[in-house]
């Protein structure tokens, strides 16, 4: 991650894009749907969309009970994911973009997210990308 203390641009876009809507330019067509980013535009796009970026860093967004995630791996290429839960779906592990809302605040002794308080497993810090790069942009940890 950027030393000036900066999150990229892709970065913030990828937790601000919304993903999974209809793409303005492929309304009647199917399956066009947002879920790729390209890295190197810093927009989100369908995959009917993506002929001009070929060549570029594109990464996929997926969803795991109704939330937007990434692949652990394909991120972890990017920054550091260490300290964020992920979960295992159809065998790879993923981390959801941004944090779930809870029905209830936590209260328990265990582990919570440092950003929202959400209940997380021991051994982990964040319950999703967006709640580490919030916490240490604000703690300039950068």
């Amino acid at each position: 991650m950027g030393s000036s203390g900066e999150m990229p641009i892709w970065l913030e876009n990828l937790l601000s894009e919304k993903f999974f809507v209809p793409c303005s330019q492929h309304e009647g067509v199917k399956k066009n749907e947002k879920n790729i980013l390209c890295l190197d535009c810093c927009f989100g796009f369908c995959p009917h969309c993506i002929h001009p970026h070929r060549s570029h860093r594109l990464l996929q967004i997926r969803r795991y009970v109704y939330h937007d995630v990434v692949r652990v791996e394909d991120l972890e290429k990017l920054i550091d994911m260490c300290l964020i839960q992920s979960y295992t779906t159809n065998s790879a592990k993923v981390a959801f973009l941004n944090p779930r809302t809870q029905s209830r605040p936590f209260r328990g002794s265990g582990n919570g997210c440092r950003s929202c308080d959400r209940p997380l497993q021991e051994g982990f810090l964040y319950c999703s990308v967006s709640c580490k790069v919030t916490t240490l942009h604000v703690e300039d940890e950068w």
